[in-house]
């Protein structure tokens, strides 16, 4: 089955674009880099004074799911790579409730997240809007300001259908950020196996606001869009990284999106989703 052709992953756009420029099945996979850790060389990076808006609930989908004992451990501080390449962003959804999920940086202006953090899913479904990216947030600390998104992305198979296997998203953002914090890379051409370890990281609802916690298990089963692990996740880590080692630093192979009670499992960067993610930082 050619992943690359499957019609969920035709990208939609929140202005109202369908369909991309695509990239060539020989597109190699993409590098990871750890960043300068200068925020001098970033662009349009906005500083951040204060605690930032209040929210009300992160947007999850399904049950969250800790598989006992709680593994999570927090990431404090969150100034070393991989740390600060992920992302607490807030957003106001059609209701005007306000919200966040984690993300990840891909490149230096880009972050992947979960398809239902930037839209609610199916047809009665609405794009979240005001989006504001925090890398490495750390409780009431921004350490490298935050970044305003030109563009938000997603696939019909979640926009339209509301299906779990094109949960998956992307942001483009109005600075440069990545330069500063690094980014993780991607292999669509590596398909991971059951008993890879990999680790996430993010935001979840259950512990102090927005401080980051990790996890760190194996893949239990490979579906053909999706991966399932063991990691220990609740609402608001929804969009994190599961990653592994590569791509010069970490590859990341899936989304985390879904609590399943005795599993958890995320989006895999199949070939088509990598061309996706590519084609949105352009």
């Amino acid at each position: 089955m050619c992943l690359r052709d499957s019609p969920g992953d035709s990208p939609v756009s929140a202005d109202g674009r369908v369909g991309g420029t695509p990239v060539p099945a020989a597109h190699p996979p993409s590098a990871g880099s750890t960043g300068t850790g200068n925020p001098a060389d970033a662009r349009g990076v906005r500083p951040v004074t204060g605690a930032g808006p209040r929210v009300v609930a992160p947007d999850e989908q399904s049950t969250a799911s800790i598989i006992a004992p709680d593994e999570r451990t927090r990431v404090n501080p969150t100034t070393v790579y991989p740390a600060r390449a992920n992302v607490y962003f807030t957003y106001t959804k059609p209701n005007g409730a306000t919200s966040w999920c984690t993300g990840w940086l891909y490149a230096a202006n880009a972050v992947a997240t979960a398809g239902h953090c930037v839209h609610s899913g199916g047809p009665s479904g609405g794009w979240n809007t005001s989006f504001t990216v925090h890398p490495g947030r750390n409780g009431a600390t921004s350490p490298y300001g935050s970044c305003g998104t030109s563009a938000v992305h997603s696939v019909t198979g979640w926009v339209q259908d509301a299906s779990v296997e094109y949960d998956y998203a992307g942001l483009k953002l109005d600075c440069t950020i990545g330069t500063t914090t690094g980014w993780y890379g991607m292999n669509w051409a590596a398909t991971p196996t059951v008993g890879t370890p990999v680790t996430s990281a993010g935001y979840p609802q259950d512990k102090p606001s927005a401080t980051q916690w990790t996890t760190t298990s194996a893949i239990s089963a490979v579906h053909t869009r999706q991966l399932a692990y063991h990691l220990d996740t609740t609402g608001g880590q929804s969009g994190s990284p599961v990653h592994h080692v590569g791509c010069s630093t970490y590859c990341a192979a899936a989304v985390h999106a879904y609590g399943y009670g005795d599993h958890n499992r995320g989006t895999r960067i199949t070939e088509a989703a990598f061309t996706n993610l590519h084609n949105w930082k352009l």
